[in-house]
């Protein structure tokens, strides 16, 4: 608390300081740039969309995280604030200062003296500022293109260096002061720009602007473009190569006359398994067929060779098997287009020739009885049908036969066509899914380049820029003089800390207490000049009880008391300091008795000393000095030495130091060896001729009493709540008695 104390009173102490030195200061500074000239802001807002703005994505329900929403602000903030951008706008601006500028009259564009000041410099390029159009936008563009064309990565070249050098409000170093934030959490930029000439502050935004659409748009549509054509190429690429597998596919289709492969191996496998079963059942036929006809004929014998060498029985049955083979040819190749008039006009014939066959054998009436003259005639009809039918199971076989071959050369012909194309087949999947793939990434790519032309088409101004009229609230001349005002201001609280800090000089309580480890019992002012010296006397007085009221807590009673005054050095102020006392014990009704080494008649110091230490000072307060006041003024430490029995045999002893002068080692080693000479006797120090601030803080408050004065010293002793009222005391004192 009491380092609070203590900088709230060295703030005090100092504040004429803290109050004239930054008032001078910054009055200098304000009236040394007040001619200076004044700076103009031109400030714009850009809305983006980029967030809360509709677009594809956002409608088909794709959501952005916070931070990728971060992301996309802060690359927007990042292409408006780019070199690249910003060495652009300075090309385009100095065309434009080139073209409109005019060196006799400011206008929108510049003032008259920065033009002249940029034409001037750009000697070396004069031949690149176009103005024979009588369309000075035309004339602009120009004179831009041209600045372009002539640029090279060379140090001398001097349009390389309009952005590179140090050249006045087109270079990188002012452009760079351009200022871009984003509002809050919202889709608008807010860019502003100032500098001391109104013209180029707001073509520069203007200009600013226009090149961050354009470069915004590069940049995010070059990218998707880019992608784009990749996939349209890779589109492309995959489509031949997919049309090339598909019209291989086809052709070899073409080519093995395969329709459906997987239907026509079912099919295929269906026709095997019906002629292997219609197989069987002929063979079997035709077996048990030829095991009967063979049985009949052996009973027959002769008459069978005579049926069979007959001549109508032969081209009948000859005939029949053809009509036999030709109707199961009809039967087991359904593929082969047999009308079902054919297939019946066979049929009638084979009917009409087995009844031919049937009457021939008839005919042979000699055969109807056999040689015994029993009858041959149904054994002859049985034999008759099974010979029919073993001819035409045998015309079914011979088809089965070569069906069987035909069935071989189906399996031989469907065999490596199940494998081409499966693979064949497997290929155009492939491509097709690749196609399908890259269809889907173009796709993508498409709907983010209209998402793009939307959010792009959104970059719109909510608040154009604006020709500033006014300067600035706070011009330059206003921050060097605020910026003077607070330096000062703190060099000088800086200052006197340094010196507080370094100071070696008891000028106030808390210096002398730190610095000699020893506690204040008193304080007197020195002699105030003028208006304040009419209080010279009231502050001795008011010194002098306050160390005789602390001075009279270590009296001890019923006996004398003696009161040593010290020194280090000659001239601290001693002899006024005991006649302060003196007489304000006397004030009191003491008996007081003053001994000064200057009032003896020895003029040596030191034998002043030793005579007091030759008496006994127990005989001198039995006799001459019972119940008084002694107050004992003895030279200074530097002429002379104390001893142990003068500074311990007495009730207080009292270092007066003068607080104006340097307490140095020597005052503290002195000090050192005061105090521990005086053992168990009180030491206290006195200050002399301090200030009037330092006299309040061991005095208390001193006149004068003024509402100013007491509202500081409240302020000064922490007092922030306190109802300090001496009328209320006294009230308060005479209620109670």
């Amino acid at each position: 608390m009491k380092y609070i104390t203590y900088f709230i009173k060295f703030f005090y102490r100092i504040r004429f300081w803290l109050i004239i030195a930054p008032i001078i200061v910054a009055s200098l500074v304000y009236w040394k740039t007040n001619n200076s000239p004044r700076d103009y802001t031109t400030t714009c807002s850009i809305y983006t969309g980029i967030i809360t703005g509709v677009n594809i994505l956002s409608e088909s329900g794709v959501t952005t995280t916070s931070y990728t929403q971060g992301s996309m602000m802060d690359n927007l903030l990042n292409i408006i604030t780019a070199d690249q951008t910003l060495k652009q706008v300075s090309l385009r601006l100095y065309a434009r200062i080139m073209v409109y500028g005019d060196p006799h009259k400011d206008n929108i564009y510049t003032k008259a003296s920065n033009y002249r000041n940029l034409y001037n410099h750009g000697i070396p390029i004069h031949n690149l500022i176009d103005k024979k159009s009588d369309n000075d936008s035309i004339n602009e563009q120009r004179t831009y293109e041209k600045l372009l064309a002539y640029e090279t990565n060379d140090p001398t070249n001097y349009v390389y260096g309009i952005y590179q050098w140090n050249l006045p409000y087109v270079n990188r170093e002012t452009l760079k002061k351009i200022y871009v934030k984003r509002l809050g959490n919202s889709d608008v930029l807010e860019v502003s720009y100032t500098t001391n000439d109104p013209g180029i502050a707001y073509q520069t935004v203007l200009i600013l602007i226009d090149e961050f659409n354009k470069q915004y748009q590069e940049l995010r549509f070059g990218e998707t473009n880019n992608v784009i054509k990749h996939f349209r190429h890779e589109l492309d690429s995959i489509g031949k190569e997919l049309k090339i597998s598909e019209d291989s596919l086809t052709k070899y289709r073409v080519e093995k006359q395969v329709i459906n492969y997987d239907e026509e191996t079912k099919h295929v496998a269906a026709l095997n398994r019906d002629y292997e079963l219609q197989y069987w059942e002929t063979l079997n036929n035709y077996n048990s067929t030829d095991s009967l006809k063979r049985e009949l004929e052996k009973r027959m014998q002769l008459y069978t060779e005579i049926i069979q060498n007959n001549n109508s029985f032969i081209l009948l049955n000859s005939k029949i098997s053809e009509i036999n083979e030709k109707l199961a040819m009809a039967k087991y190749y359904t593929s082969d287009a047999v009308s079902k008039v054919t297939i019946d006009s066979l049929q009638r014939e084979l009917d009409k020739n087995e009844t031919a066959l049937t009457e021939a054998v008839h005919k042979i009436g000699y055969l109807k009885y056999s040689k015994e003259g029993i009858s041959n005639e149904n054994m002859i009809e049985e034999w008759l049908k099974q010979v029919l039918a073993y001819k035409k199971a045998q015309a079914e076989l011979i088809v089965l036969n070569k069906r069987k071959i035909h069935m071989a050369q189906k399996y031989i012909h469907f065999a490596p066509i199940g494998s081409t194309l499966t693979r064949k087949e497997r290929m155009v999947n492939i491509n097709e899914r690749r196609y399908l793939a890259i269809l889907d990434a173009l796709n993508t790519a498409l709907l983010k380049q209209k998402s793009i032309q939307m959010n792009s088409a959104s970059l719109k101004l909510m608040n154009a820029p604006y020709y500033p009229l006014v300067p600035s609230a706070l011009g330059k001349h206003k921050l060097l003089t605020i910026g003077a005002y607070l330096a000062t201001l703190i060099f000088t609280i800086f200052f006197f800390l340094i010196i507080e800090i370094l100071d070696h000089t008891l000028h106030n309580l808390f210096k002398a207490e730190q610095l000699t480890g020893c506690k204040v019992l008193g304080a007197f002012t020195r002699q105030l000049s003028l208006a304040a010296r009419r209080y010279n006397k009231v502050y001795a007085t008011l010194s002098a009880q306050n160390l005789c009221n602390s001075a009279t807590t270590y009296f001890k009673p019923d006996q004398s008391n003696i009161i040593n005054l010290i020194s280090n050095e000659p001239g601290e102020g001693k002899s006024y300091i005991m006649e302060q006392m003196a007489q304000q014990f006397m004030e009191r009704g003491y008996d007081v008795t003053q001994l000064s080494w200057q009032n003896e008649p020895q003029t040596d110091a030191q034998a002043f000393i030793q005579s007091l230490n030759m008496n006994d000072p127990d005989d001198l307060e039995k006799n001459s000095l019972k119940e008084k006041i002694v107050i004992v003024e003895y030279p200074s430490l530097k002429e002379a030495a104390l001893t142990a029995n003068i500074l311990q045999n007495v009730s207080l002893n009292l270092q007066v130091v003068d607080s104006r002068r340097t307490w140095k080692n020597t005052d503290q080693q002195r000090f050192e060896r005061t105090k521990e000479m005086c053992h168990k006797a009180p030491l206290f120090l006195v200050l002399n001729y301090t200030k009037r601030d330092a006299a309040e803080d061991v005095n208390g408050l001193m006149p004068p009493y003024s509402f100013l004065r007491k509202l500081l010293y409240q302020l000064s002793q922490l007092g922030l709540t306190a109802n300090d009222k001496t009328t209320q005391i006294s009230k308060d004192k005479h209620r109670n008695d």
